[in-house]
């Protein structure tokens, strides 16, 4: 994987690239429906203010040693999209409207603060904890988690405007580095939104080989899941498609069925439950 100097560097560039994607979007496309349900692309923009005033903060707050849940938050590990989705969809529209013209101000004002501080961090700074809803996070992976929130929410925006948006493919090496190590909202628990039970768990195999390659199983109980990267017992499901695919199924961002019927994921094993994956795995 890339170090974290490397990651810090493309989180950067690729931030300040978003910053002049959206300076030269038409005043008509920001009332435009994003990929998320209840948000115009305004109000994507919104939450990307909101998320960074608070990764700044809480990073800001465990460099100075204090990690506890601030006024309001729930203690690390027990938040959830789940939970929060309702009232997160809120509170970005409200955002949006307070903001009005002042927008795309506060956003390069709140994003480029955030830059900096993250890619400031030493050596020593990256491993010191701080307080995320998902769990304990080492600062150093707030770089992750930024890169992550602003190329998820730049392909909600895109595939609104665009045909065939994708997501950057310099920010894949630092998704899989999420996924991977379960850190906080890029994890594959904050993904999976659980049900009932299942009789018997599936075991869905994914084999990612380009451009950043993954195996991965993920053992779904209906109630819970678990991640394997061992790849030792057979799989009810065998997915193989590219990095771009893996992160979006497993972000919620495209259904099973449809990446199925694109010809963007091959499947080997059983249809039926090739397509139910995608009912576990909502992101947010």
């Amino acid at each position: 994987m890339d170090s974290f100097e490397e990651r810090a560097k493309q989180y950067k560039s690729e931030s300040e690239r978003f910053q002049a994607y959206l300076n030269g979007l038409p005043d008509d496309a920001w009332g435009r429906q994003s990929a998320c349900d209840e948000w115009q692309v305004a109000d994507v923009v919104a939450h990307l203010v909101g998320n960074a005033e608070f990764y700044a903060r809480t990073v800001a707050l465990g460099l100075q040693g204090e990690s506890s849940p601030p006024e309001g938050r729930p203690a690390a590990g027990t938040g959830h999209p789940s939970i929060s989705a309702a009232a997160l969809a809120k509170s970005s529209i409200a955002s949006r409207e307070r903001l009005g013209d002042q927008l795309m101000s506060t956003y390069l004002e709140k994003d480029n603060h955030l830059i900096q501080l993250l890619s400031g961090l030493s050596p020593e700074d990256q491993v010191k904890p701080c307080y995320h809803p998902g769990s304990i996070v080492p600062a150093g992976n707030f770089v992750d988690l930024r890169f992550k929130e602003v190329v998820l929410h730049e392909w909600d925006i895109r595939s609104a405007i665009e045909d065939q948006a994708t997501l950057s493919p310099s920010s894949l090496a630092s998704i899989v580095i999420l996924i991977s190590e379960s850190f906080a909202s890029g994890s594959i628990r904050w993904a999976f939104w659980a049900g009932p039970a299942l009789e018997q768990p599936v075991r869905y195999r994914f084999e990612v080989t380009d451009p950043v390659p993954i195996m991965a199983d993920i053992v779904v109980k209906g109630d819970g899941f678990q991640l394997e990267l061992d790849g030792k017992n057979s799989a009810d499901v065998t997915f193989r498609c590219d990095t771009n695919i893996f992160a979006l199924m497993m972000y919620g961002r495209i259904q099973a069925s449809a990446a199925m019927a694109g010809g963007q994921l091959a499947v080997e094993g059983d249809t039926k439950l090739a397509e139910q994956f995608s009912q576990w795995f909502r992101g947010i």
